[in-house]
């Protein structure tokens, strides 16, 4: 693996404690892909003769979590910014060419109950490159506990595959980092319920379908673990993002790396539904992959492109659907 694909994090921080556990996967990040680390704070309002103070205290900390981070032996630099967190941060990696984000799910200004912060649903937004949320330790819409920042090790890591192009790019992302941290890999399918009455015709239909998913991820962990990673499959049945989340806490998963977008579409200006669910209510990490900065591998893309289309074309009960690829697959 081309230890490239991470060379550069940006940390956003506002000194947070959802931000201080950001701090400690950055860490183990930087070190595990020997990537420089840029600390980056955003002051919502310009500075005045009042809050020279309170700048001044700014600097003094940005530049201790510097030196902490440095004394992982990882470079480590500090900038700053004034205006709308979200958007500076987005501008900032892009300026700064940033091969991943890293920030906490919620900021000091936090709701409980689990949901996505303002800047971090910006950022997962606009982000010109992979963005890692990590989720503060005690949620009560989650019976789950999140892992001590001291004891950050990821050792598993989810994979939701719908077949999609940006299924497709966050796969590529899960492997690169798979194959970094020596990680293993759990490749998730999600088979949505039809809501229609049921016959014998569609339940035949539907165990075709489950077998050809099944068959497909079958090919794809053997892909996988031809590149000498560690790789098992789950096909499930229900809602999407329940089933990604169940699927996390079942498999014991310290990661989940998925697309901003699946099968659904781009349509819409936010994340989609299913990313933002599970940005919602995750107990571990979360990395979302909307603009991947590496290329995917054609024995990968080989995987998703080798259903008939004729049976497509025909719309064969339980068939799977050709996915075209924009990049020129």
């Amino acid at each position: 693996m081309d230890q490239s694909v991470v060379s550069r994090i940006l940390f956003a921080t506002d000194f947070s404690e959802s931000a201080r556990l950001a701090q400690a996967y950055t860490e183990y990040l930087a070190v595990a892909f020997k990537a420089s680390v840029i600390v980056f704070h955003v002051t919502e309002r310009p500075s005045s003769p009042e809050t020279g103070p309170k700048d001044q205290e700014i600097q003094s900390r940005l530049h201790g979590l510097q030196e902490k981070i440095r004394e992982c032996l990882v470079t480590a630099s500090v900038r700053r910014s004034i205006g709308n967190a979200g958007d500076e941060i987005v501008a900032a990696a892009h300026q700064l060419h940033a091969d991943m984000i890293s920030m906490g799910m919620q900021g000091e200004t936090h709701v409980p109950y689990g949901l996505i912060g303002a800047t971090a649903q910006t950022v997962t937004t606009g982000n010109p490159c992979p963005v890692l949320t990590v989720p503060l330790p005690v949620k009560q819409a989650s019976p789950c506990a999140f892992t001590a920042p001291d004891d950050v090790r990821i050792q598993r890591i989810l994979a939701p595959v719908d077949f999609s192009d940006p299924s497709l790019d966050s796969l590529e992302c899960a492997i690169q980092l798979a194959h970094r941290l020596r990680a293993d890999l759990v490749l998730l399918h999600v088979v949505e319920p039809a809501h229609a009455d049921w016959d014998l015709h569609r339940m035949k239909g539907a165990a075709q379908m489950r077998h050809q998913w099944d068959a497909r991820l079958g090919d794809l962990a053997a892909v996988v673990k031809s590149s000498g990673l560690s790789a098992t499959y789950d096909v499930r049945t229900g809602v999407p993002s329940d089933s990604i989340l169940a699927g996390a806490l079942q498999h014991r998963c310290d990661l989940i790396v998925m697309g901003t977008h699946g099968r659904r579409g781009r349509e819409r200006t936010n994340v989609g539904s299913v990313a933002e669910a599970v940005l919602k209510q995750s107990s571990c990490p979360v990395l979302t992959v909307k603009n991947p900065k590496f290329a995917r591998r054609p024995a990968i893309q080989t995987v998703f492109l080798t259903q008939s289309d004729e049976a497509a074309m025909k719309g064969t009960p339980g068939s799977i659907p050709r996915v075209k690829n924009d990049k020129g697959g």
